[in-house]
């Protein structure tokens, strides 16, 4: 029995050599900020969501402007208000600036959306020239090289992706 198991151990080293058991991982890696910065069109993303920042900023200016301008006016006459009527305005006043942070906050998450809503198309179209470089060269994984805090024995695909993507 034992010198059964062993001839067949012997058949399989033979047969199945080590390399063929485990294949060798291939690794690349890419400067994905960089090349997405480069594809064309990203200008017109950049500019319609900063177009989108200053609207919203402006609004919020606007806002404040009316807060500084409300909470002026109540204090060069409050000593004139009854309490009745100082209360009423301190309320406008809390109420205006509850806004103005309801307004802060979901204008942060607006312009994430927006963001994000405008670089969709750019993000998938870079994943799939990745995918194309990656599987047209045997890459195991692809690491973006801005995350990933060591790598050795990787190859840099970021002028294959741009080739791919028309990027000069």
């Amino acid at each position: 029995m034992k010198k059964i198991s062993l001839l067949l151990l012997l058949v399989a080293a033979i047969l199945f050599p080590q390399n063929s058991w485990a294949q060798k991982a291939k690794f690349g890696h890419i400067d994905y900020a960089a090349t997405i910065q480069q594809m064309d069109g990203i200008d017109t993303v950049q500019t319609v969501v900063a177009k989108f920042k200053a609207d919203l900023e402006a609004e919020a200016a606007t806002m404040h402007e009316e807060f500084q301008n409300k909470y002026n006016d109540f204090a060069a006459k409050q000593a004139t208000y009854s309490p009745s009527v100082a209360q009423i305005k301190q309320k406008e006043l809390e109420s205006l600036y509850e806004r103005i942070q309801t307004f802060t906050s979901s204008a942060e998450s607006d312009l994430q959306l927006k963001q994000i809503e405008m670089l969709k198309p750019f993000q998938e179209k870079l994943i799939e020239a990745i995918k194309i470089v990656a599987k047209e060269n045997g890459y195991t994984y692809i690491f973006d090289k801005n995350t990933v805090l060591y790598y050795s024995d990787s190859e840099d695909i970021t002028n294959k992706v741009k080739a791919k993507l028309g990027i000069k």
